[in-house]
């Protein structure tokens, strides 16, 4: 029997304008059976609060770091309230839908016979790509991880979402060291990475460190006090007007003009200058074509980024599995995280793309690659880049109790920063850092004002004014800089309000702010406090002057953004 289908009930007329429309409306783009494939039950309207767990964080608090455990769509969400532009680089390492148990879409693994084994996968990511681009900064960019089973795919995905004028680069990663003999057709020895930019215009890559075998290349056969140099083609292809002269060598050999097709790239007279300067190479024996030195002392501190990286600059598979396993132990090889990245991977992306300051999200955490080069970065710079982690428990009906974020991601990223026994039984030093470790809770928006902890909201509030996170004290009242938080209206919790209060000047007209428009915690003025209650009216007159906030409605407006 056919199956039913849901233009049945549209007449001749009905049809042949439904056609007409879609003719006319016609792009070229991507397109996947949405209407026909299952929903993605992640996909909810509930909002999302972040509970803290004091017991999983690492280090002493305030916390700059986050590692949340939940769905990465409701922590993109949560985030969205607070993060919204202020992410500076996203890297993610999404499943790549091999059909091999790796891709799971309503809690069940996706196989290679699934009729939309592609549009689950791309509706999968659109929707948490379309909160990504919410979270970067106009001047941040993304890195996606990705193989040849979606690679064409994603790219028109990431115009779709980004826009393709955005595309930056697909980075080739050589992924092995040595041929695979046992491949069909193919040794597959590579991944790509694409890059895409919040906006082109406004992203600029750092360059690239230069690595010893760069600068190997600078030699000083002739004891140039300005040191090692390397020689330069004196000749170029583009046609130079002042550029076709012969030039005499010191042995006396003359050469009539410049290579057959070839410009001297430098007028008579400027070469003569670089030649008095001693910046011409002749040979050791003053006959050959005229080269430029290039002196190192004179070069960019770094290259400009390409976009083949060999196994030998970033890594490869087995190299990160090592990795993984020299500060982690595992019972069986099974338990052992399959697809770590390298650290060295990671680096080269937050060299390219952040600066000590800046925010970096992975919403695809797996084991925690990422905060390991976040951290050992820090180390070497003393800068402060932050890391904000989201992974899933991955847990299943066979294994309910897995916690993949908890026992591999989190605990990885603790040892890493506080130190740890290596697979040779060596201590190995931290990198030092800290870390709050958060979990995602979905409340239904009409159940806030009974559902929402005070704790949850204490935290939302310090993310939303770009505060690090501190634990509630748990005494019905909450001050960090000028924000504040009072959970009721009992008679000691607002008396600490009172003296909080006492003890803080109002509104200064000249009060430094943050970016966010939140007081700086530097400021030595104190700016109009930002008071958060449940019911304002009840206490405005203990500081007429200042910010006050309803909850939940200042919190259930800025999440529906």
């Amino acid at each position: 029997m056919p199956q039913p289908s849901r233009y049945d009930h549209l007449g001749k007329d009905a049809l042949v304008r439904l056609l007409t429309r879609r003719d006319t409306e016609r792009q070229l783009g991507l397109v996947w059976e949405r209407d026909d494939i299952d929903p993605d039950t992640a996909i909810n309207d509930d909002y999302v609060a972040l509970d803290l767990d004091s017991a999983l964080s690492h280090g002493d608090a305030p916390w700059r770091n986050l590692i949340i455990e939940g769905d990465n769509y409701d922590a993109l969400r949560a985030l969205r309230m607070s993060h919204a532009g202020k992410i500076r680089c996203i890297y993610i390492d999404p499943p790549y839908n091999t059909g091999n148990r790796d891709f799971v879409y309503n809690d069940r693994f996706v196989d290679k016979s699934h009729r939309f084994r592609h549009s689950l996968w791309l509706e999968f990511m659109y929707k948490r790509l379309r909160l990504a681009k919410d979270l970067l900064a106009d001047d941040g960019v993304i890195f996606v991880s990705i193989d040849d089973n979606e690679l064409f795919r994603l790219g028109m995905l990431m115009d779709e979402v980004f826009g393709e004028g955005n595309f930056i680069a697909n980075v080739i990663w050589q992924k092995v060291y040595s041929p695979k003999n046992t491949a069909q057709h193919f040794s597959d020895d590579h991944e790509y990475v694409m890059v895409y930019a919040r906006n082109r215009d406004q992203w600029h890559p750092n360059p690239v460190p230069r690595n010893a075998a760069q600068d190997r290349a600078y030699k000083n056969p002739d004891n140039d006090p300005r040191g090692p140099w390397k020689p330069s083609d004196l000749s170029a292809r583009n046609y130079y007007g002042a550029g076709t002269y012969s030039i005499e060598c010191p042995s006396g050999r003359l050469i009539n003009a410049p290579p057959s097709g070839m410009y001297w790239r430098v007028s008579r007279e400027k070469f003569a200058e670089l030649d008095v300067d001693n910046r011409i190479w002749w040979g050791k024996n003053g006959d050959n074509v005229p080269a430029i030195k290039r002196f190192l002392s004179e070069v960019k501190q770094g290259v400009v980024p390409q976009t083949l990286w060999t196994y030998g600059e970033v890594g490869h598979t087995q190299d990160a599995k090592k990795q993984l396993l020299d500060v982690l132990r595992f019972e069986s090889s099974g338990e052992v995280f399959s697809t770590p990245k390298p650290v060295q991977l990671m680096e080269r992306i937050l060299r390219i793309a952040s600066n000590p300051g800046d925010t970096i999200l992975d919403f695809f955490a797996g084991s925690g690659t990422l905060a390991q080069a976040v951290a050992k970065l820090n180390a070497e710079d003393g800068g402060e880049r932050r890391f904000i982690l989201v992974s899933s428990t991955e847990a299943t009906d066979v294994e309910p109790d897995k916690n993949l974020c908890r026992d591999v991601c989190a605990e990885r990223v603790r040892r890493v920063m506080g130190g740890y026994t290596n697979s040779k039984g060596e201590a190995v030093a931290g990198l030092g850092g800290s870390f709050a470790y958060l979990r995602a809770r979905r409340i239904a928006p009409h159940r806030l004002s009974v559902k929402l902890e005070h704790a949850e909201v204490w935290h939302a509030l310090q993310l939303l004014h770009d505060h690090a996170l501190s634990p509630w004290p748990n005494i019905g009242f909450a001050a960090d800089g000028a924000l504040a938080y009072l959970a009721d209206f009992r008679e000691a919790h607002v008396a600490h309000l009172r003296d909080w209060l006492a003890a803080y000047p109002c509104a200064h007209p000249c009060a430094q702010t943050s970016k966010g428009g939140d007081p700086s915690p530097h400021s030595s003025i104190k700016a109009r406090p930002t008071i958060y209650c449940w019911s304002p009216e009840r206490v405005r007159e203990l500081a007429p002057d200042a910010d006050w906030q309803p909850i939940p409605q200042a919190l259930r407006a800025r999440f529906g953004r």
